[in-house]
């Protein structure tokens, strides 16, 4: 009597032939994967390449020679800088390597004009030089020769030039706080439509001020603020209408102030005190 005996290899030859597809797709997939690799590869060394040639370049010629600077741009808006005078200041630059002029140098040497606030300079591909400037902008003047600015920098001007301006002084070290003070005190001051024309800090810290209606006030080293607002609620009533007889008010008292009287046909001052 026959039996029937299944093989034990009898299903695995049907399986192997999906094997053989799924091989082949994996082989399909890394030969298409190898196209770009090897484009990369190619753009890595073109780079490189070039790379290595511009320092061999720059090493074989003398810095001077090596793309030499053939312009220099001056960029910013200017109301008192002289464009000029920074051309032939920077002419020196021209003829320098592209990349062996010293950018410290030129930001040094243009840096110290008195109305330039910022300068930054950059190369510009392949020949040029850009430098670009900001300007300082004038609040005050400080004294005949020099200027307060509006980041409270001292810088040498003539003043005179600037009569328009307010006039700002004290010890240099405190320019930012004169500077704070004033723009404090003149906001007090505008709700009566009078501007400050002139504040003056001593060596004691003692303020003093003048008005634009040549009204001239001694505010003292404290509380300046306060004073202010006590001039201004009596200034409509009982200042205003006597302003041309009155030539100094003086808040250093500590129960009020004090009124000094112009001198009247030869007669002294004669100074009033108001609570």
């Amino acid at each position: 009597m026959l039996k029937w005996i299944k093989s034990p290899f009898a299903g695995r030859s049907r399986l192997a032939k999906p094997a053989r597809k799924s091989s082949r797709k994996q082989a399909r997939r890394k030969t298409t994967n190898q196209a770009p690799t090897v484009r990369i590869q190619r753009q890595h060394l073109f780079i490189s390449a070039s790379l290595a040639l511009l320092v061999l370049a720059y090493l074989t010629f003398p810095s001077g020679q090596w793309l030499p600077i053939e312009k220099i741009k001056i960029a910013g808006q200017f109301q008192h800088l002289d464009t000029d005078q920074l051309q032939s200041e920077l002419e020196p630059f021209l003829g320098q390597g592209f990349f062996s002029v010293d950018i410290q140098s030129i930001q040094h040497v243009i840096g110290n004009q008195p109305w330039i606030r910022e300068v930054s300079v950059r190369r510009v591909w392949p020949n040029q030089l850009q430098v670009s400037i900001v300007e300082k902008e004038a609040f005050a003047r400080w004294d005949s020769s020099h200027l307060l600015g509006t980041g409270a920098s001292i810088f040498v001007a003539d003043s005179a030039e600037f009569e328009h301006l307010p006039l700002i002084n004290g010890y240099p070290g405190r320019s930012a706080e004169l500077l704070s003070y004033y723009s404090r005190l003149q906001q007090l001051f505008a709700s009566r439509d009078l501007r400050i024309t002139s504040l003056h800090e001593d060596s004691k810290g003692a303020l003093s001020l003048e008005l634009d209606n040549r009204l001239q006030v001694s505010l003292g080293s404290d509380n300046s603020e306060q004073k202010i607002q006590q001039l201004l609620a009596v200034y409509s009533d009982q200042i205003h209408p006597r302003l041309e007889r009155i030539a100094h008010i003086d808040f250093r008292y500590s129960n009020g102030f004090a009124i000094a009287w112009k001198k009247q046909d030869g007669q002294e001052s004669d100074p009033s005190q108001l609570g």
